[in-house]
C-alpha cells in the first residue's frame, strides 16, 4: 500500500485557495507538540503571507505588469515554503493520516485505479503525404497502454467489413497503412487495451483511397 503523504507541489494553487491554505497551516502549527523543528519559523511564514496577500490585493485591483509579477513573484516564495513545510512534515508523520492532517497541508490524492479503457473516438483515416497511403489518426486515451486497429478493403454480403490482420500501436499518431489501391474503398476501427483488459471496438470509419 501506498505511504500516505502530504502534497509538496503549491504553485498551482488559485490565489484565494493558497492564501486560505496557508491561513490553515498556521492555525494548525502553532504549538504543534509533533511538528516542533519546522524548517522555516511560523513568524516567517505569516511575514511572507501578509507580503503576498497584500500584492495579491493591488494585483487583483487592475494591478500593472510589474505588480502582477511582483505579487507571483511573493506567491513562489510561500509556495516554497510550504514545500519545506510539507517535506518536513512527510518525513515525520511515516505515513500517519492524522498526524499529516494535523499539520493543515492537504494530502495527496489516492491514486485513481486503472479501468478498461473506454471506446475508442475520434477515429478517421485521411489520405498520405504520398500516393497508395492512408493516415490513420483516433484520439489518444490517458488509461490505455496499447491501441489495436484493423483495416477492411471489402465488405461481406451483408455490408460487414470482412476485417484483415490486427496491428498494434502504441501511439495515436502517425500510423500509416499502406500501399492502398486507387478507387477502393477501406475501412478502420480501433479499440484501446491495458492492463484491466481491451476496450470496446470504434465505429468504423471509411474511405476511398485516391
Amino acid at each position: 500500500m501506498r505511504t500516505k503523504r502530504v502534497l509538496l507541489d503549491y504553485s498551482g494553487f488559485k490565489d484565494d485557495e493558497l492564501n486560505t491554505l496557508v491561513g490553515k497551516v498556521l492555525d494548525c502549527l502553532t504549538d504543534h507538540v509533533i511538528f516542533t523543528d519546522l524548517p522555516i519559523e511560523l513568524t516567517e511564514l505569516s511575514l511572507q503571507m501578509i507580503d503576498f496577500r497584500e500584492k495579491w490585493q493591488v494585483a487583483s485591483r487592475g494591478g500593472s505588469l510589474l505588480q502582477i509579477s511582483e505579487k507571483n513573484d511573493a506567491k513562489g516564495v510561500l509556495a516554497a515554503s510550504l514545500r519545506d513545510i510539507a517535506f518536513y512534515v512527510n518525513k515525520m508523520s511515516g505515513g500517519s493520516r492524522s498526524k499529516l492532517l494535523s499539520s493543515g497541508l492537504q494530502l495527496e490524492a489516492d491514486p485513481k485505479e486503472a479501468q478498461v479503457p473506454n471506446r475508442a473516438t475520434g477515429v478517421m483515416l485521411t489520405d498520405g503525404k504520398q500516393q497508395n497511403q492512408m493516415d490513420i489518426k483516433f484520439k489518444p486515451q490517458k488509461e490505455a497502454l496499447i491501441y489495436e486497429y484493423q483495416i477492411a478493403d471489402g465488405v461481406d454480403e451483408d455490408g460487414v467489413p470482412i476485417w484483415k490482420e490486427t496491428f498494434q500501436t502504441g501511439s495515436s499518431r502517425s500510423n500509416m497503412y499502406a500501399p492502398t489501391v486507387p478507387d477502393t474503398t477501406y475501412y478502420l476501427r480501433v479499440r484501446a487495451r491495458n492492463k484491466k483488459g481491451i476496450g470496446d471496438w470504434s465505429d468504423i470509419f471509411s474511405l476511398k483511397a485516391r
